[in-house]
C-alpha cells in the first residue's frame, strides 16, 4: 500500500469514529484534530528512522503545571490502560504555548482496522478523563496543602488502574507515608515481584542538573577510551543537530537515542552509560538521565505471566533516563525459559514511549551481535554501536595510580616500578578483567599495607605519614597466574 493509499485508508476509518472532524492532514507537521467519544484526539502519519510507518494517537487531557508529583504519577501510571500511555507535552520555548497531558499510543499503521482502532480509542479517551481529573487534584493540592477534604473527589476514579498508591488519607501519619518526593528526591526504587526478589540491580537519583560542558569534561577525563569518547561526543553533535532542526520544523532523520556497548568486562561501560544519561539531560532530550541498571534477573521472572510485569516495571523506573542491562545476550538462548518475553515487552514499551527514555545494552561483542539478530525489532531500534577497546599496560597503571589518589594514598617510585611489573605479568586472555582486575589489586595491596603497619604496634603508634604511604612490600609479586577454568554466568561491569 503505498504512502497515500494508508493514508486515505486511515482517515476513513478515524473519520468513521469521530463526533467531528476538526481539520489536518494526518501528517507529522499537521496532524488530523478529531472530537472521539468527547474527547479531542489527534491523530499523525509518519515514517520511524527505521522505515516502519506507523501511527500516533494523542488525546488531550488538561493544560498542566508541572511538578515533582504530577511527573511521579506520570511515571507510575504510564501503560495502566492497554492502549494508554501518559506522557508530558512540552512547548518548544517555555511560555509560548501551555504544557499538556496527554494520553498516548503508537501503531503499526499497516496493521490498523477497525476493531484494532476501537480498543485503542477507548483506552485513550478513558485515559484522558482520568488523568485530567487526577491532575486537577495534584493542581488543588499545590494550592492548598491545608485541605483535608479530598476524599469525595475521588469517587469518579478508578482506583484499581489508577489510584492505587495516591489514595489521600486524613491522618497525619499515613500522609507521611505518601508524601510524593521532592524535586531532591530520589526516584522510588521499583518493588519486588515475588517475596524477596528485587526488580532493579540498581537504581540511582536524577542528576542534580549539571551543564553539557561539565559533564563532557567528566567523559574526557577517564582514562583512556579515546575511540570511545570521540563517538561519544559524535553523538552528542548528532541529536543537538536533529533537535535544532526539530524546533526550527526542518525535516531530518529521526535519531534513535538507544545504544550498543560492546566490549569485554570492566572497561567502562557502566560509567559511560552514566554519562550518556546526564549528556541526554543537558541537551534536553531526556528530563531527569539518571540511570536504573538492571540485568537477565531483573526482568525474567520464573512463573507464566510475571516477565512482562516484571519488564515493565523496571521501565517504568527508568522512564525520563536510562535503562542500562547488562549482559543483555542472557535474555535469549535459554530454552523454556521467558527471556524472549522480556525482549517483546521492553521493545513495545520503548515504541509506546518514544523520546521518554534511552535504552542501552551491554556484553561481549559476538555474544551481543547474535542478540540483535534474535529479534527483528531490537536491530531497528539500536542504530549505534561502540566498542570498548581493553585498557594498555600504561592506562592500567594509570587508573591504579588515581585509585590511589583519590582514596589518600602515597605511592613511591618504588612501589609504581612493582605496580608496573605486576600488571605486565597479566595475561590478556578471555578473562582478563581490565580496570576491575585493576581495583582487585588496588584491594589486595591495601589489605597488605594495613597488615604489615599493624604488626606489633599499637594503633596510637602509627601516624598519619605512615597510613598515606604505601611500602614496596605490599605490592604482591607477580605470579604465575595459574587459571582454575569455571563457568562465569555474571561478568558483571566496572
Amino acid at each position: 500500500m503505498t504512502d497515500a493509499e494508508l493514508r486515505s485508508h486511515l482517515v476513513d476509518l478515524l473519520v468513521e469514529r469521530a463526533d467531528r472532524v476538526a481539520g489536518g492532514q494526518l501528517t507529522e507537521h499537521e496532524p488530523l484534530e478529531l472530537i472521539v467519544r468527547g474527547e479531542a484526539v489527534t491523530a499523525r502519519l509518519y515514517t520511524r528512522y527505521n522505515g516502519r510507518r506507523v501511527l500516533a494517537l494523542d488525546a488531550y487531557a488538561d493544560d498542566v503545571v508541572e511538578s515533582p508529583e504530577l511527573n511521579h504519577w506520570i511515571a507510575t501510571r504510564s501503560g495502566v490502560m492497554p492502549f494508554a500511555a501518559l506522557r508530558i507535552d512540552r512547548p518548544l520555548v517555555a511560555g509560548t504555548a501551555p504544557t499538556l497531558l496527554l494520553a498516548s499510543h503508537t501503531l503499526v499503521a499497516d496493521h490498523v482496522n477497525g476493531d484494532l482502532l476501537d480498543e485503542v480509542l477507548d483506552g485513550l479517551t478513558y485515559m484522558a478523563r482520568r488523568a485530567r481529573s487526577r491532575a486537577g487534584e495534584l493542581a488543588d493540592v499545590d494550592l492548598d496543602d491545608d485541605d483535608d477534604d479530598d476524599d469525595d473527589d475521588d469517587d469518579d476514579l478508578d482506583h484499581d488502574d489508577l489510584d492505587d498508591a495516591e489514595d489521600d488519607d486524613d491522618d497525619d501519619e499515613d500522609d507521611d507515608d505518601d508524601e510524593a518526593p521532592g524535586p531532591d528526591d530520589p526516584l522510588p526504587v521499583v518493588g519486588p515481584i515475588g517475596e524477596d526478589e528485587p526488580v532493579a540491580v540498581g537504581a540511582r537519583s536524577p542528576s542534580p542538573g549539571r551543564s553539557l560542558e561539565a559533564v563532557l569534561v567528566d567523559l574526557h577525563g577517564l582514562v583512556g577510551l579515546g575511540p570511545v569518547k570521540a563517538e561519544v561526543q559524535r553523538l552528542v553533535n548528532v541529536q543537538q543537530a536533529a533537535e535544532l532542526r526539530r524546533q526550527h520544523q526542518l525535516a531530518g532523520e529521526q535519531v534513535s537515542p538507544h545504544l550498543v556497548l560492546t566490549g569485554n568486562p570492566g572497561t567502562g561501560k557502566t560509567t559511560v552509560a552514566r554519562l550518556v544519561g546526564e549528556l541526554y539531560r543537558a541537551i534536553g532530550l531526556l528530563p531527569s538521565g539518571h540511570l536504573v541498571e538492571t540485568e537477565r534477573a531483573g526482568l525474567v521472572a520464573p512463573y507464566v505471566g510475571q516477565t512482562a510485569i516484571k519488564t515493565k516495571k523496571v521501565c517504568e523506573s527508568a522512564l525520563g533516563g536510562v535503562l542500562f542491562i547488562d549482559e543483555a545476550y542472557s535474555l535469549v538462548g535459554h530454552d523454556r525459559d521467558y527471556g524472549a518475553e522480556a525482549i517483546d515487552t521492553l521493545l513495545t514499551f520503548m515504541e509506546n514511549h518514544r523520546g521518554e527514555l534511552a535504552v542501552v545494552v551491554a556484553g561481549y561483542p559476538g555474544k551481543m551481535g547474535a542478540f540483535l539478530r534474535s529479534n527483528p525489532g531490537l536491530s531497528s531500534r539500536f542504530d549505534i554501536t561502540i566498542d570498548f577497546p581493553d585498557y594498555d599496560a600504561d592506562e592500567l597503571e594509570q587508573i591504579f595510580i588515581d585509585l590511589a589518589w583519590s582514596n589518600d594514598y602515597d605511592l613511591s617510585s618504588e612501589v609504581l616500578d612493582r605496580i608496573r611489573a605486576y600488571i605486565a605479568a597479566w595475561p590478556r586472555d578471555e578473562h582478563f578483567g581490565n580496570a576491575r582486575a585493576v581495583r582487585k589489586l588496588f584491594t589486595e595491596v591495601t589489605r597488605r599495607h594495613a597488615d604489615a603497619l599493624f604488626q606489633g604496634r599499637h594503633p596510637s603508634q602509627i601516624s598519619p605519614t605512615q597510613l598515606r604511604q604505601v611500602r614496596p612490600e605490599a605490592v604482591p609479586s607477580p605470579p604465575a597466574f595459574r587459571r582454575v577454568e569455571r563457568p562465569r554466568e555474571h561478568h558483571g561491569y566496572l
